[in-house]
């Protein structure tokens, strides 16, 4: 199905209404609609900056295990989007989302002993790039922060989720809105903090 941009947009203007609605009654979007939001914010930036290269930019459905996908010739890029809006959590007040390996292709694969998962095994074949969309609470403040996947496996054993404030997440990335004393904030974590910069809006590493 080919996707309209102006059904993007409509869409997205819904989700900020509805976000504004739900404010008034003391709600908040749930996590599934916002992460839909951020997957169609993504698909609009994408569609902008590289549908006139001649890349077809879908979302992905039914046997496609990315979120968005790149298509041009016989070229494809798959996208894996996660959002967060900023809130106070277990490290402090700031972002994070959770990641998990897949098993599927037999590409880095993975293997170790998650607290409530026991061994777990997979790789990040899935996805070529990670895009990291973080939200203000009103939906209003928006970033984007671009990852090849050979980051997300360089930093692999860093980003394993030893703990259990994620969930059954193989993985996890925390974006620090304020300074941490927790003691399951790693060197990673606030080293991330200080250079986080170098991936904000970086589109350009998307090819």
């Amino acid at each position: 199905m080919t996707v309209k941009v102006d059904d993007i947009k409509r869409a997205i203007r819904d989700i900020e209404q509805l976000n504004r609605d739900l404010a008034r009654l003391g709600r908040r979007a749930t996590p599934d609609i916002v992460g839909f939001y951020g997957e169609l914010l993504v698909w609009k930036e994408l569609k902008s900056r590289f549908g006139w290269q001649g890349y077809a930019i879908d979302l992905g459905q039914g046997q496609s295990r990315a979120d968005i996908v790149m298509v041009k010739n016989k070229k494809r890029i798959n996208v894996e989007v996660k959002t967060s809006r900023r809130k106070k959590e277990w490290h402090g007040e700031g972002y994070g989302f959770a990641l998990n390996i897949k098993k599927g292709k037999k590409r880095g694969g993975i293997s170790f002993r998650h607290p409530t998962r026991g061994r777990v095994n997979g790789s990040f074949h899935y996805f070529d790039f990670l895009i990291g969309v973080l939200l203000s609470d009103d939906l209003k403040e928006k970033e984007f922060y671009i990852f090849p996947r050979s980051f997300i496996e360089k930093n692999e054993e860093i980003l394993r989720n030893t703990d259990k404030h994620f969930s059954s997440a193989t993985h996890r990335m925390v974006f620090l809105g304020e300074p941490s004393e927790s003691k399951l904030i790693t060197k990673f974590d606030r080293a991330f903090v200080k250079n986080k910069a170098k991936f904000k809006d970086e589109w350009s590493v998307i090819k």
